[in-house]
């Protein structure tokens, strides 16, 4: 299978106001997952990962911009299906087939960062895109989303 076949969309909207709920959001890193009774194996580790990384209200400007590509996994689903049919259903959705060919695409905006661990950074990603009607399926199973925010630094105050 051509992956390349499989339908995407790509959505830039906004300004967006981001949902910041570190407290919420930061624990499920440590929230056990196939394969990972202990939870993501970054956490604690990687400096873009909790508790290192910083919060995103205390690093960003307000105005974001959610920039998000829409993968059509049932469609990559059911033409898997058809290669491998013995294959259980979580092989079929395993992120690890399909993610390198959802890279988000950020075009260059001056000034702006594109930001792809905002939920690390205590950002809720299923209510921030809610609140530009990208509606977020939990678990997936139509349509999953790849998401990058563009967001400005807020600027150091200047010393002397």
């Amino acid at each position: 299978m051509d992956i390349k076949s499989i339908a995407r969309e790509v959505f830039f909207r906004g300004p967006v106001e981001v949902v910041c709920q570190p407290r919420i959001i930061r624990p499920l890193c440590a929230a056990a997952f196939y394969k990972h009774s202990k939870g993501c194996p970054n956490l604690g580790i990687k400096a873009g990962c909790p508790p290192r990384a910083s919060l995103f209200t205390g690093v960003f400007e307000p105005e974001v911009y959610v920039v998000a590509v829409k993968f059509d996994l049932a469609e990559y689903v059911a033409k898997k299906r058809l290669e491998h049919s013995n294959w259980t259903q979580r092989a079929l959705e395993n992120p690890r087939h399909w993610q390198g060919a959802c890279e988000t695409r950020c075009r260059v905006y001056p000034d702006y960062v594109s930001v792809t661990n905002a939920e690390a950074m205590g950002v809720n990603l299923t209510d921030t895109l809610r609140n530009v009607g990208i509606i977020l399926e939990w678990p997936p199973r139509k349509a999953v989303y790849q998401v990058s925010l563009l967001a400005k630094p807020k600027k150091c105050p200047q010393s002397g």
